[in-house]
């Protein structure tokens, strides 16, 4: 006999007999998507208002495309964006700093230094293009993404004026990125000299012994073609330390007519037999006020038509004048001690750096020991610059000493010395990222102009 059904029919649960549900109930639906909260919402409307290309959207237009971007946490040093690559996405940068380079062998150009309310990508999302330069996290960064069919969405959506200003801005940055592209290699096209700025936050690590040396270092490689420019106030002793006599500066010359002034700068010059040539910034401590950024800046540009490599000796204190000449310097070498307060000093400098837009590839930590036995080893100063040293002079007994009392440069009288084997590597490493061809220099050779007499 057929076994009678329960009360409760098929509704009831039990064994080999199956569960029966609504229709509607056992039907999948996609799971929505978190509402943001208030917090968020403001603040990715505020990172998007900041933004040139959103400045005149409605808040209701910049509340729709905040609800589609997506956030990215991006580890500082990491690449956003390659140069070349296909992209449909804009980027805005709510929290960090970025910069964009664009790669014209066998130089490396920066073009922008963006932070907080600025974007990047626009001409492969807007454009169609392939990207026109890499975009790399100067620091740890927060960027709200928006892809290419969400913006056309928001924006399509309404009068169609809005996609074309944006089409029209992203033309105009495209053509800026270009342009400064190009006139960023005119230098070495037309052969101007490469500008290498040595900076020594802490005073007592050597930066002007260095820098001397440094300039011994070129000046064998090329005789006459290299200038010391000493800007290391107030009291600029490079020439004293090199054994030469000066009777002019740079300082004495800010009222100099700009129809004489390359002139009267270069008979300013002190040219050394052996090779070195030597600008004093200032002869007296008082005189390092005339030097203005106006002034540095002109000098730079007379100066880098006739050397081939002008190295600048930077004074502790970050002035005006040494804001203008990190803004002319395709290098920096930064110089540290392995002492406590200066890898503090040389912490507190990499990060200014950082912020004024100095590509990691253009900046040298040189590491100086004073002494036999360190303060501070090498992997805690690591640790503290939160990068890599990357050359080290070794502890040279007393011989750059005297060679101060003598008026000599190792890097000239012994090659065999620490100081000079370390000059003879920032040597190599400068000529590695900048150094043209010989026999491309159009220019009169330095010792045939109205440079001074040798000392």
């Amino acid at each position: 006999m057929r076994a009678r059904l329960r009360g409760d029919g098929w509704q009831g649960v039990g064994p080999g007999r199956p569960a029966l549900v609504p229709f509607e109930a056992s039907t999948q639906k996609r799971p929505d998507a978190p509402r943001l909260s208030f917090h968020d919402m403001t603040s990715r409307v505020s990172a998007l208002e900041r933004a040139p290309v959103f400045y005149a959207l409605p808040e209701g237009a910049l509340r729709a495309i905040a609800k589609r971007v997506r956030r990215m946490k991006i580890p500082a040093g990491e690449t956003i964006l390659s140069q070349g690559e296909v992209g449909d996405s804009i980027f805005f940068i709510e929290r960090g700093r970025c910069r964009v380079v664009i790669e014209k062998p066998p130089s490396i150009v920066t073009v922008a230094v963006l932070s907080d309310g600025d974007f990047f990508g626009e001409a492969a999302c807007v454009l169609g293009r392939p990207q026109q330069a890499s975009v790399y996290a100067q620091t740890e960064c927060w960027l709200l993404a928006l892809d290419r069919q969400s913006l056309h969405t928001v924006m399509s959506g309404r009068d169609g004026e809005g996609m074309d200003e944006l089409r029209r801005l992203s033309e105009q940055r495209f053509n800026l990125f270009a342009d400064i592209s190009v006139q960023a290699t005119w230098g070495q096209l037309l052969h101007e000299a490469t500008v290498v700025g040595v900076y020594s936050p802490k005073g007592g690590s050597g930066g002007t012994c260095i820098s001397l040396n440094l300039v011994g270092a070129l000046s064998r490689r090329y005789p006459g073609e290299v200038l010391l420019l000493d800007l290391d106030f107030p009291y600029s002793h490079s020439a004293l330390l090199a054994g030469l006599v000066p009777s002019s500066c740079l300082a004495r010359l800010s009222s100099v007519p700009p129809e004489s002034f390359e002139d009267v700068l270069l008979s300013a010059v002190l040219w050394d037999a052996r090779g070195p040539m030597i600008l004093p910034g200032a002869l007296r401590p008082e005189e390092a006020d005339e030097v203005t950024p106006e002034l540095v800046t002109r000098a730079i540009a007379s100066l880098r038509k006739t050397f081939r490599y002008i190295v600048v000796d930077l004074g502790v204190t970050i002035t005006d004048s040494t804001l203008a000449l990190f803004d002319l310097t395709q290098h920096i070498v930064l110089v540290a001690a392995p002492e406590l307060s200066a890898v503090k000093s040389a912490a507190d400098a990499v990060d200014i750096l950082k912020q004024l837009g100095t590509p990691h590839d253009r900046l040298t930590v040189l590491l100086n020991h004073r002494s036999i036995k360190p303060a501070v080893s090498k992997s805690a100063v690591e640790r503290a610059l939160k990068r890599e040293v990357d050359l080290e002079i070794e502890f040279d007994g007393t011989r750059p000493e005297q060679a101060a009392v003598e008026g000599v440069i190792l890097s000239l009288t012994n090659p065999k010395s620490e100081m000079a084997k370390g000059a003879e590597a920032l040597t190599a490493l400068l000529d590695g990222k900048h150094a043209r061809p010989r026999g491309t220099d159009d220019s009169v050779p330095v010792h045939e102009t109205a440079v001074g007499a040798p000392a």
